[in-house]
């Protein structure tokens, strides 16, 4: 009896060995080909929101330099603007082969790929946005080498009130807490602009000087 237990032993690690194998295959190559490596360019399979694509390459891509207002899921109401944002998102890119390029910092906590998305005539998607007034500026950790380009863009959006600057009423607030470390800034009640070191925190009087700085908006207070 021992001697076939011990001759059915190497049977059964192969097999615990195997199975061992495939889960972490599917670990590494889920989301992407290969593991480390990036497409250049890909076919638009699906579009999440304002500023976050499926490839048909499998990987989920969230714009680079940009952040879009809500759209509403998981039982969560829109934000304003967050439906036309995705819509303007998907009309550039839907089904469309688009090219891609990238920073230090490829992939964000959520496991998605960080890219600058360009459309089949040379267009940025991610700048296409924020000159329609439906982003704003979202800087990354590790920097972003068009961030002086984004800025101003953000500036001439919110000068010429396209899209959500325009079209979203907001209540004003005698003034606001800017934080220079995240550049987020807040309404003064707000707990997230309270907590900010003061060695970050910097005052202004209106949130058109904030979003013309290129802060962006607190997503809990909503400035």
């Amino acid at each position: 009896m021992r001697m076939d237990g011990d001759a059915s032993a190497p049977g059964r690690i192969s097999v615990r060995f195997f199975l061992a194998a495939c889960l972490l295959a599917a670990v590494l190559y889920g989301g992407c080909s290969r593991p480390g490596v990036y497409p250049s360019s890909a076919v638009v399979k699906a579009v999440i929101d304002g500023d976050t694509i499926l490839l048909d390459t499998g990987e989920k891509v969230r714009y680079l330099g940009v952040d879009c207002p809500e759209t509403g899921r998981h039982g969560a109401p829109a934000d304003c603007c967050g439906p036309e944002a995705k819509k303007m998102n998907a009309e550039m890119v839907l089904h469309k082969k688009v090219r891609l390029e990238y920073e230090k910092e490829r992939v964000d906590d959520y496991g998605r790929v960080l890219a600058y998305v360009f459309l089949p005539d040379g267009r940025c998607a991610n700048a296409e946005l924020l000159r329609s007034g439906l982003a704003w500026v979202y800087r990354p950790a590790r920097g972003l080498r068009r961030l002086g380009e984004f800025v101003e863009l953000q500036r001439e959006a919110v000068r010429r009130r396209a899209g959500m600057w325009g079209s979203c009423e907001v209540k004003p607030a005698e003034q606001y807490f800017a934080n220079v470390h995240s550049y987020a800034f807040h309404r003064p009640d707000c707990p997230l602009g309270r907590d900010t070191a003061r060695k970050n925190l910097v005052r202004y009087k209106t949130r058109w000087e904030c979003l013309e700085l290129g802060f962006r908006p607190c997503r809990v207070c909503k400035p």
